[in-house]
């Protein structure tokens, strides 16, 4: 749906930006108070502002790209919707005021002894935040006053709330499950009035801001209303997740888990319907818009992939630890892989940007990015295990490397997009060719030989053997193991059932991945006394060796 410039000059509109400049304001203050510390006498769980900065500044920060792209139905229903949460926020955050030592909260601070703490000048920032936030929601209900736009009736209304309710449960459980007596890990049923006040209003914010959302006869108030709700329940569910992963005594609630799950899948319930009528056949030219070019897609999976590379390498520069102690952190021999994968992936993301290679290489772009979370994974595994243990904290390089995961997502689905906009407009009445016997084995014999290199390890050393995909010691590199074999062997198949180049290109991808495994030896080797290659390492590389015949000789047959 397009808006005129004329209505971007409305006094609507102006108070529409009005609204988005205080709930700016407001996430800055919410964004400064963890830094300036919310009580004295206790300290965070964990290294917490740089995660509590990006989730206070998120909302405003795709408002005001919303608003510069001329969408400002969209901006309003997720400022509103993010206004309706800061009211429960508001009131819980208030309950530090008045008996800190009741709430739940080891992101913002952890007691560690029985001795009551104080509430400082931070908690102060944050109330003043959450009254900014309140006023710009308000101002920005019913989109400051600018008409409805009724062209498309409102459909699908009971599903998002259904997952929004679902959402409400989890935030009703508890937060995290804690195994420290000096820290809580209450549930809004069992904090003093003020506290079960706050956390009743954010959970019922759930269901009834989407609720609103839904029902509006204007599509952009739905979509900015959804994409609200999912970024008000990830400031809400993704602190006491972190805490439960990384601090010791404190692990994750199923609670907290069902609210992600939740925030994660509800904006994609506005897609339903359109979804339904595209696989139908029945394309409604009102309620689905034209699709992008696929070079506009191409561009975006590009920018998106080289962002997501660079936060994994210049994550792999900064300290990956911090000691609990306060000195130096040794280096972790793990974060080498980093900068294969990361720069494997930039590659990708550079060639994505140019014109004459985007088709080419787009379908290695799965390979590449499962190769990132792959080697993610091996750094992550020492992180959460000293924090577990209690001797040290996540660094920066550990959150900024975390942030390739959702950018890297982004670029995979612009370029799935791409992929599908060039399957609708191809008109070619070639007939399928049948994969030579040649091209079948080499792809057979790479799937055989890496079902070996992820199930069996690496390396071996003095009483030291590598992850595999049995969860031991290193459950996330198991499950990124897992994964990982799980995507190739998809790959695998699709690549057979593709046109020739393309299927190249996705084999090239495995290889990426599979790089990765067989590169854990020389570039991670160092910190084992005694290492050696184990069978994982030599699967590895044959597969690599049959994905890359398999992809040549799919190379040439395109090219005849």
């Amino acid at each position: 749906m397009t808006r005129t410039e004329l209505e971007n000059q409305t006094p609507a509109a102006a108070r529409l930006r009005t609204s988005w400049a205080l709930a700016a304001a407001g996430s800055l203050l919410l964004a400064a108070g963890p830094l300036l510390g919310v009580v004295d006498g206790a300290e965070p769980a964990f290294t917490s502002w740089p995660l509590l900065a990006l989730l206070a500044l998120l909302p405003p920060a795709v408002a005001g790209v919303l608003l510069m792209r001329g969408r400002p139905f969209v901006a309003a229903g997720l400022i509103a919707a993010v206004g309706v949460f800061a009211v429960g926020r508001l009131l819980s955050d208030l309950q530090i005021v008045f008996d800190a030592m009741e709430v739940a909260r080891p992101e913002l601070f952890r007691p560690t002894t029985l001795i009551a703490v104080v509430p400082s000048a931070g908690v102060w920032v944050l109330i003043a935040g959450h009254l900014l936030v309140i006023a710009g929601g308000a101002l920005a209900a019913g989109r400051a006053g600018m008409p409805a736009d009724e062209s498309e009736p409102p459909t699908l209304v009971g599903l998002p709330v259904i997952i929004a309710a679902w959402a409400a449960i989890g935030l009703l459980g508890r937060p995290f499950i804690s195994t420290d007596p000096f820290q809580l890990d209450r549930g809004p049923w069992d904090l003093p009035v003020l506290g079960l006040t706050g956390g009743l209003l954010i959970a019922l914010a759930a269901p009834l801001a989407t609720a609103l959302a839904a029902s509006s006869p204007d599509p952009d108030t739905r979509q900015g209303g959804t994409i609200g709700v999912t970024l008000a329940l990830l400031a809400v569910v993704l602190p006491p997740l972190a805490a439960g992963t990384v601090a010791a005594g404190l692990s994750i609630s199923v609670g907290s888990m069902i609210a992600l799950v939740a925030a994660l899948v509800l904006p994609v319930t506005p897609l339903y319907g359109r979804t339904l009528r595209l696989l139908r056949g029945n394309r409604d030219e009102t309620r689905d818009p034209a699709l992008p070019s696929a070079r506009r897609m191409h561009l975006a999976a590009g920018v998106f992939a080289v962002l997501a590379a660079a936060a994994m390498l210049v994550g792999a520069l900064l300290p990956q630890l911090v000691l609990s102690t306060g000195g130096v952190a040794p280096d972790l021999a793990s974060v080498n892989l980093l900068w294969v994968a990361g720069l494997a992936f930039s590659g990708l993301g550079l060639l994505l940007v140019l014109p004459s290679t985007a088709a080419v290489v787009r379908p290695a772009l799965v390979g590449g990015y499962f190769a990132m979370q792959l080697a993610a994974a091996g750094a992550t595994e020492p992180v959460l295990a000293a924090s577990q243990l209690g001797v040290a904290q996540p660094g920066a390089g550990f959150w900024l490397m975390t942030a390739e995961l959702p950018l890297g997502l982004l670029a995979l689905a612009c370029a799935g997009l791409a992929g599908a906009i060039e399957r609708e407009n191809a008109d070619d009445g070639k007939k399928k060719e049948q994969v030579p016997v040649t091209e079948l084995g080499a792809v057979l014999l790479a799937g055989l030989f890496a079902a070996g290199a992820f199930a069996l390890p690496t390396l071996r050393g003095d009483r030291y053997t590598s992850p595999t995909l049995i969860p031991d010691n290193d459950p996330a590199v198991s499950w990124a193991l897992l994964s990982s074999l799980i995507v190739l062997i998809i790959t695998l198949v699709l690549a057979l059932r593709s046109k020739p180049a393309r299927g190249a290109a996705t084999l090239v991808g495995g290889a990426l991945l599979l790089g990765v495994r067989a590169l854990e030896l020389p570039l991670t080797g160092g910190r084992v006394e005694g290492a050696v290659a184990a069978p994982g390492t030599w699967l590895a590389l044959a597969s690599i060796a049959a994905l890359l015949i398999a992809a040549g000789l799919m190379g040439t047959r395109a090219t005849r």
